[in-house]
């Protein structure tokens, strides 16, 4: 195949071409969500702003034909509180920063027959590029490819790789529907996901009701004050509920949010805020009423709504990413696959290599 040809997009560009975007990215294997046009830009409108420079995506061409996108941004860090860097991240994340929001499975955007040739062209067009000190590409399910790459295209000298922050997200398998998946499940789980829903109709009515636009902004009033029952702080606020709040209301235009109130007797007690893309649906955020009952569990029993739901609406991978429940590995018991996520971090220049070396091989 010829070789890729680069066109950095603008600003304008990025904003003008949703089309491109979007058909490039129905034609890969990249994560739907995370790394679809509405995300990033909101992301980076919601965040932009405080992170410095201008946004630098990276677009591949074969020919006159768009194969290959590489969303990325640079702004000035301080590592370790001590040592200034110019991290080049993907658009979805700040890596090590608390405020902006986390995206997961973030990579570049290429089809399936693409993909190693355009993560190979982003490396080596940033290679080229002597201002930046640290890359990072973060929370994605692709880290080994990552770090061999860069591996093998950086002079051994004045470089280093590092890959860290590992964590586990989990899905369910609902491509035989869900009486199927329920079948797959342990005995205690489910039984805490469809048996115990005879407890709950015991206590009174109890009805799902799927948010329509105009009940976005009070679905996400009760998710905060259901969370904050539990973990003791909103699920959402700042930029974060801006955020989702705009998004969740372009997502419902087209048919893809599924967020759900569970109520008990006319009182909501559970809120799930779901997206579906095609035959996946993502558990973002859930809260419910921990001092409902002892006898059950609301966030299974509303989990297992949810996905029953999914299921009749053909969707066959129902996602609950990543993160530890409070108390029980819930994800994994609710999950027949998983995928592993890491952070790789490449390093260059005088200073940094040497102090993370150290710093590695001290631990």
């Amino acid at each position: 195949m010829s070789a890729l040809t680069l066109r950095r997009w603008t600003v304008e560009e990025w904003l003008s071409n949703e089309v491109a975007w979007s058909q490039l990215l129905a034609g890969s294997n990249a994560d739907p969500l995370f790394l679809s046009w509405e995300w990033q830009t909101r992301w980076w409108q919601c965040y932009g702003g405080t992170l410095g420079r201008a946004p630098e995506v990276l677009a591949f061409y074969r020919g006159e034909h768009l194969v290959g996108l590489a969303p990325l941004y640079q702004r000035l860090v301080m590592r370790g509180g001590l040592v200034p860097a110019r991290s080049v991240q993907v658009i979805g994340l700040s890596w090590r920063d608390p405020e902006p929001l986390i995206s997961e499975y973030l990579d570049v955007i290429a089809s399936p027959e693409d993909l190693g040739a355009a993560r190979h062209a982003c490396l080596h067009t940033l290679l080229d590029e002597p201002v930046w000190t640290e890359l990072v590409i973060g929370f994605t399910a692709a880290g080994e490819q990552w770090r061999d790459a860069f591996v093998r295209g950086a002079p051994s000298r004045g470089h280093y790789v590092r890959e860290l922050d590992r964590s586990v997200s989990y899905q369910a398998d609902l491509s035989h529907g869900f009486v199927a998946y329920l079948r797959d499940l342990g005995q205690s789980t489910r039984r805490s996901v469809w048996n115990l829903r005879r407890r709950l109709t015991a206590h009174d009515r109890v009805s799902v009701e799927l948010l329509d636009q105009g009940e976005i902004d009070g679905g996400f009033r009760d998710l905060n004050r259901l969370h904050h029952l539990r973990w003791k702080r909103p699920a959402f606020k700042g930029k974060r509920l801006v955020f989702h709040t705009s998004l969740a209301r372009r997502l419902a235009t087209r048919g893809e949010l599924a967020f759900s109130r569970l109520r008990v007797g006319g009182e909501v007690v559970s809120v799930l805020y779901d997206i579906r893309k095609g035959a996946r649906q993502y558990n973002i955020k859930m809260g419910f009423d921990p001092a409902f009952s002892s006898q059950v569990s609301l966030g299974l029993l509303h989990l297992g709504y949810a996905m029953e739901a999914a299921a009749d609406h053909r969707v066959t991978v129902y996602d609950f990413l990543a993160g530890p429940g409070q108390r029980t590995d819930y994800k994994r018991n609710l999950s027949q696959t998983h995928r592993d996520l890491s952070c790789v971090q490449m390093v260059r220049g005088r200073l940094l290599p040497s102090l993370y070396r150290w710093r590695d091989r001290a631990r």
